[in-house]
């Protein structure tokens, strides 16, 4: 009855160990797994960052204006173009459909146009 519970116990022991044994290298491989996300996680975090100081920087109203300027020739509404404007969303209101009405779309488009060529040519 000794030699019975001695093989089990000795067998059990061993198990135990052989277990034990396993799941230790079975943390430390997650455990290096752990260790290799969180450096990813914080070299993104700094590429992020840098990202967002360039997209502020290539955002500045300043920039942008002077760009916008220089390469497609735009430059800011002179206080005559709003009024245009303003006298158009008037006739849209009003809103006929005869002739007359396209005849001052035309009209329009054409002062726009005009009003805009004198502006860029200040």
């Amino acid at each position: 009855m000794i030699r019975r519970s001695t093989f089990f116990s000795a067998t059990l022991a061993a198990s135990m160990g052989l277990a034990l044994f396993v799941v230790k290298y079975q943390v430390q491989d997650l455990e290096d797994q752990l260790t290799l996300i969180d450096r990813e996680i914080v070299s993104e975090r700094q590429t992020l960052h840098v990202l967002k100081a360039e997209w502020s920087h290539l955002n500045e109203p300043e920039r942008l204006r002077e760009l916008a300027t220089r390469h497609l020739g735009m430059v800011p509404l002179d206080y005559r173009q709003y009024l245009i404007g303003a006298k158009f969303g008037q006739q849209l209101k009003e809103g006929s459909d005869d002739a007359e009405a396209e005849v001052k779309a035309f009209s329009f488009t054409y002062r726009m146009k005009k009003a805009l060529k004198e502006g860029t040519e200040r």
